[in-house]
């Protein structure tokens, strides 16, 4: 098992204008998800109470998976698991906060 790595805001976002862009998974609530901090266009809400029951969703990924969420602590938890699976992940350092200090663009889509 590679253990989860740390990827930056402007690294991140380097990555997503990139050719091979990864999985953007938010580990965070629904109201967080539309909420003042909102969340990076393209990612998906998968809550880190439901990502033991949703591994079904991840398994086999070959893209690498970025984890998010408001600060990375429940980021980590849920890259961990993941990672458990045998799946290449990463966890946005700083998570939404940081995102939103870099000024990089977000939606608050439902």
């Amino acid at each position: 098992m590679t253990p989860p790595t740390l990827v930056t805001a402007a690294e991140l976002k380097q990555l997503l204008d990139g050719p091979n862009p990864p999985r953007l998974i938010d580990v965070r609530q629904p109201e967080e998800w539309t909420g003042p901090l909102g969340h990076i266009a393209g990612a998906e809400l998968i809550p880190l109470g439901t990502v033991p029951a949703s591994l079904d969703r991840v398994q086999g990924e070959a893209r690498e998976i970025v984890s998010i969420c408001k600060m990375g602590g429940r980021a980590t938890q849920a890259a961990q698991l993941w990672a458990q699976q045998g799946l290449n992940v990463r966890i946005l350092s700083g998570g939404m906060t940081a995102w939103n200090a870099a000024q990089l663009p977000t939606t608050r889509d439902p």
